[in-house]
C-alpha cells in the first residue's frame, strides 16, 4: 500500500517543521512547505490526526527511498493507479486539482 511521506510531530515542534524533518529523514530532500491540502483525517485508532501539506523540492534534491521499499511520482491521472493506505485515501481527491495543469 502507498502513503504520503511524513510522520509524527515531536513535542514543541511546529507541524511544518516536522514535515521538513520527516522529508529529510525519509527521502533525503529539503523542502519548502506550502498550503494545507484537504481536511484533517482522524486516524483509525483515534489518537492522532493526519494533516497534509503541499511541498516543493529545493536545490535540485531528488527523493530517495530511505525508509520505504519504493517511491513514485504520480500525475493527477495516475493517483488512482495505486492502493493508498486508508488514512491517506481521503487526501487524494484534494490533491488532484493541485496536480492538474490549468489551461
Amino acid at each position: 500500500m502507498w502513503e504520503f511521506p511524513g510522520g509524527k510531530v515531536e513535542p514543541g515542534e511546529a507541524e511544518t517543521d516536522a514535515l521538513i524533518r520527516e522529508c529529510a529523514e525519509e527521502l533525503a530532500v529539503r523542502v519548502e512547505i506550502g498550503a494545507r491540502v484537504g481536511r484533517n483525517v482522524r486516524m483509525a485508532h483515534g489518537r492522532s490526526v493526519l494533516k497534509v501539506y503541499a511541498a516543493r523540492l529545493l536545490g535540485g534534491d531528488q527523493p530517495q527511498a530511505l525508509e520505504h521499499e519504493a517511491l513514485r511520482w504520480l500525475t493527477a491521472d495516475e493517483l488512482d493507479s495505486v492502493t493508498w493506505l486508508p488514512a491517506d485515501a481521503p487526501i487524494v481527491a484534494a490533491l488532484r486539482p493541485l496536480l492538474t495543469p490549468t489551461p
